[in-house]
């Protein structure tokens, strides 16, 4: 089998750390083998860069003659603070375990015939900049467009060294009609569809046998993220919860956000996190954690409830324990919400909670408040694009930290591709984000649910499904009128991001 979009190996280096010539086998786990290497890519400031990856491999421990590997996993891992949590880490058991798992679950033990494509499998997770062999980098949170692309540098360089190790007789050769998938949960999920997008736009379905994404409440859409913490009171979605009104529950993701946009977004150069956090939430130590890659999300809260109960008095920085209350809240031991009102500036939360301002689409460059507004719409996963492969959505409608309305301004993006294009299953859980997850990855290892997903991506035309709207441009008129993508006039220039056609052509908004 020749893989068409093998590269070349090179000799970049980044951080003293060497690109991978060959895979090194790390662990082995049943019919899983695990593998580590590390691949050349481009850094957010377009220099080269070293990342790191995982590669698992099926192999039986006496293959037959016609075994062979059947499906390509991308794997994009959920947000992490810690670099022992990134898939390449000696100290992450949990990978290990889910992908030990997936590789046997199906075939070895003789479940369901029907998935055993599933489990025979190459599995390609990357860490993404900022952990694994960049560890002492920045990493660019929820910059879609970059992360995708150093993901499939990842697995174009993974299928590479892979490719080496099929033709030295010591791995499987992939069978001719091989399938790829994308999948992942939270930031994974978003990063799963970023990938999705760019195999597409890059005209990369053919080459991977491409057949579309799984993709588990993940942040599409970090506006529609932020109005849910703003105004959601417990009651959205028809599903009650715990969460307030202007309460974030996971309150180390809007630094995490506002960091990934100054550092990867063109328009906001001049900007500083001064500019969107109180000092009072800087003060914490919260950066400084974060930079430290040593916390877990988890630690993290734990660090913060300890302020809460003790106050904070270190390194000049003085808060007793009712100051500490008036930013964060507590609703069980080890965990803390915070709120929104003393997390952001005072000028940045009168920014946000302004419709008149929040609501329409920024137009001034410059302005502080509208690039990161600019900056969080850039980097949405919903518009602009028209999928030419099925997506099937997990999300819970009850989860305070992804909020279910990211789905849904998926499907108000494209609202004709429900149902055969893309589906939502809402009924794995109705609980919040991390049990949720846990339920996901569960999924992905039984015969349940999970494989029922694969198998619909699976049964799409080999492909891909073409795009709904297969329109001769030419028979638009070339007036000065604008028009979707199923011919209707518009009233005027779009307000809103998507494709759309004017004078005749096609003009991306």
């Amino acid at each position: 089998m020749t893989i068409t979009i093998i590269l070349c190996c090179c000799t970049a280096k980044a951080q003293g750390t060497e690109v991978s010539n060959d895979l090194k086998e790390v662990y082995k786990s049943g019919e899983a083998l695990f593998y580590r290497f590390n691949y050349p890519s481009k850094s957010a400031t377009g220099e080269d860069v070293v990342l790191s990856s995982l590669l698992i491999a099926w192999m039986p421990s006496k293959p037959a003659a016609t075994d062979s590997i059947e499906s390509l996993h991308i794997y994009s891992h959920y947000t992490i603070t810690a670099d022992h949590e990134c898939p390449s880490s000696d100290s992450n058991s949990t990978d290990r375990m889910l992908f030990g798992m997936l590789a046997k679950s199906h075939h070895a033990l003789g479940l369901n015939p029907a998935y055993d494509f599933v489990s025979r499998c190459v599995v390609i997770a990357p860490d993404y900049e900022g952990f694994g062999v960049s560890r002492n980098l920045s990493h660019p949170y929820l910059s879609q467009e970059l992360t995708a692309q150093q993901v499939m540098d990842g697995v174009k360089y993974g299928m590479t060294l892979y490719q080496k190790l099929v033709d030295s007789n010591r791995a499987l050769a992939f069978k001719s009609d091989w399938r790829t998938f994308s999948y992942g949960f939270s930031q994974g999920g978003a990063v799963a569809l970023a990938v999705h997008r760019h195999i597409e736009q890059n005209g990369l379905s053919d080459e991977l046998h491409f057949r579309g994404s799984i993709c588990g409440d993940g942040p599409y859409d970090l506006i529609a993220t932020l109005r849910y913490y703003l105004q959601d009171n417990g009651t959205s979605y028809g599903t009650k919860t715990e969460h307030r009104q202007g309460m974030s529950t996971m309150p180390m993701v809007l630094p995490m956000i506002i960091k990934g946009m100054l550092d990867t977004h063109p328009d906001m150069k001049t900007h500083t996190l001064e500019d969107y956090l109180s000092k009072q939430f800087l003060d914490t130590g919260i950066m400084d954690w974060l930079a430290n890659k040593q916390y877990s999300t988890g630690d993290i809260s734990r660090l913060w409830y300890d302020q809460l109960q003790k106050g904070l008095d270190a390194q000049g920085r003085h808060y007793s324990p009712e100051q500490m209350a008036e930013l964060f809240y507590s609703p069980k031991k080890n965990t803390v919400w915070a709120k929104l009102d003393r997390l952001f500036t005072p000028d940045f939360y009168a920014y946000i909670t302004d419709a008149d301002k929040f609501g329409t689409l920024p137009t001034e460059k410059g302005n502080v408040w509208q690039d990161i507004h600019r900056a969080m719409l850039d980097n949405s996963v919903c518009e602009g694009w028209e999928p030419q492969h099925r997506i099937q959505f997990v999300h819970s409608k009850g989860d305070m930290v992804v909020p279910y309305g990211n789905y849904l301004s998926f499907r108000d993006a494209h609202p004709d591709g429900e149902g055969e294009l893309y589906r939502i299953d809402s009924s794995i859980s109705s609980s919040d984000h991390s049990t949720v997850g846990t339920q996901f990855f569960l999924y992905l290892t039984t015969t349940g649910s999970y494989g029922a997903y694969f198998k619909w991506l699976d049964e799409s035309p080999a492909t891909g499904i073409q795009p709904i709207h297969d329109l001769v441009i030419d028979a638009f008129p070339f007036d000065d009128a604008w028009y979707d993508l199923h011919g209707r006039r518009l009233s005027g220039e779009p307000s809103t991001k998507g494709i759309y056609i004017h004078k005749g052509r096609k003009m991306i908004r």
